[in-house]
């Protein structure tokens, strides 16, 4: 080979075997870990001492709200980015206002080292299992490309397990107060 061809050949040799090297090899970043679309998904969770319930979750990605409804009418609405947390109580049709936006069991601390783990399927859908420690308890949950929680175990008990998951806009008034709620006394 020419020696001027050879000096342009070799550079971008290298770069094209940077390019073609397999996934494994390069460093991996944890998955977004709220939804990054709209989606419902139904789980079932286990409690300690206690029967397992179900617990519906909807999310609304671009506005960041997420909605849970749990067992007894009971439902939770996230704001995020507004930092608080309604409370619907269904049996009285009350409301109640709270600040913040507590950090959920599936939500490492920020400056936790996350562990890759291996790839399963939870509810039809692909997921990769992510580890911390907190505490003392090891902390393993299962997450989809698109920010999509399907399992939480903590210390090797399944504490969350998705069921189904349906990707689908969800409407503005799930995450609204219900007109015919009232506030709740001492609120």
């Amino acid at each position: 080979m020419p020696p001027r061809l050879s000096r342009c050949f070799l550079p971008a040799l290298a770069i094209a075997v940077l390019l073609a090297a397999p996934p494994l090899l390069r460093a991996e970043e944890p998955p977004p870990l709220l939804p990054t679309r709209d989606v419902d998904i139904t789980y079932k969770v286990t409690r300690a001492r206690a029967r397992p319930i179900s617990e519906r979750v909807r999310w609304s990605a671009a506005a960041h709200l997420e909605r849970i409804d749990g067992p007894n009418r009971s439902t939770s609405i996230f704001d995020r980015q507004a930092h608080e947390v309604t409370l619907l109580n269904g049996a009285t049709r009350t409301y109640t206002k709270l600040e913040g936006t507590p950090r959920r069991p599936s939500e490492p601390d920020k400056d936790a080292a996350l562990k890759r783990g291996g790839e399963v399927v939870v509810a039809r859908q692909r997921c990769v299992e992510w580890s911390w420690t907190e505490d003392v308890e090891t902390h393993t949950i299962c997450v989809t490309p698109d920010g999509v929680l399907l399992r939480l175990v903590v210390d090797s008990k399944t504490v969350m397990e998705a069921r189904a998951v349906r990707y689908r806009q969800q409407s503005a008034e799930l995450f609204r107060v219900p007109t015919n709620y009232a506030p709740a006394l001492g609120h």
